[in-house]
């Protein structure tokens, strides 16, 4: 693991660019071949894959509000020191498990969302991504007892349904156009 770390750190720019060209591959390719239904299934699951800003968004701002109330009244911080403390907390402290979440939901929607591509399913396959990433979160709340967890499960849940209404649009925007 220390490894691929110094690795990613020292190509940083390399990894950069290979990562946004595969991302844009899908739409530049979909400009020469509008028709084909691989393009296009590829399309649809990289916009899939563009909507985690979504639950990245809901989780930041609910831990980020939490920790702030949560040091103003449980530590009697000022203000100013419990912003400084979430803003390290959240993306500080947190960034290691930004990563994960990141790399986790991305696998599970490519998988997920390549195999059977019906709208009918997208409601159980959100649900599913939720419950295993949510897991190790309750497991880590009931452990070490910070409702932090708690929050970042809940604020994941309501992403997800947030999510779950553009999905719907993606989805069924492809099957009209094939």
């Amino acid at each position: 693991m220390k490894e691929i770390t110094i690795f990613i750190l020292n190509n940083w720019k390399v990894i950069l660019l290979v990562g946004a060209f595969l991302l844009l591959f899908s739409f530049i390719l979909n400009k020469f071949y509008p028709k084909n239904p691989i393009v296009i299934a590829n399309k649809q699951l990289f916009q899939i894959l563009f909507l985690n800003w979504i639950n990245f968004l809901v989780i930041l701002l609910s831990t980020f509000v939490f920790s702030i109330i949560n040091s103003i009244v449980g530590a009697n911080f000022t203000f100013g020191e419990a912003i400084f403390g979430s803003v390290y907390l959240v993306l500080g402290y947190g960034i290691m498990f930004w990563f994960g979440f990141f790399i986790l939901i991305g696998m599970l929607d490519i998988v997920l969302f390549s195999i059977i591509n019906k709208p009918q399913y997208v409601k159980c396959k959100l649900a599913l991504e939720w419950l295993i990433i949510s897991l190790p979160f309750i497991y880590w709340l009931v452990k070490y007892n910070q409702w932090i967890f708690l929050v970042a499960v809940l604020a994941f849940l309501v992403g997800q349904f947030l999510r779950y209404h553009h999905i719907l649009v993606i989805t069924q925007l492809q099957r009209r156009k094939r």
